[in-house]
């Protein structure tokens, strides 16, 4: 997920008022804008909204013996 998926799914115009709705700093959502939201946080955000926002989760690679 993006922050334009976050901002869509919230409703809201601009980044500052993601930040606001997540009870996040700007800096933060900046770092995501440019980074990519962490996956850990978009897993959160996935079970938050009951699966309306999906997470981009790389599947874990098989442990061999």
């Amino acid at each position: 997920m993006t922050i334009d998926d976050l901002r869509k799914f919230l409703n809201v115009d601009s980044d500052f008022e993601v930040s606001q709705k997540l009870k996040v700093s700007k800096g933060t959502i900046s770092k995501w804008r440019a980074g990519g939201i962490p996956e850990e946080k978009q897993a959160v955000f996935q079970i938050q909204t009951n699966g309306a926002l999906k997470a981009n989760i790389q599947p874990l690679q098989e442990l061999t013996a």
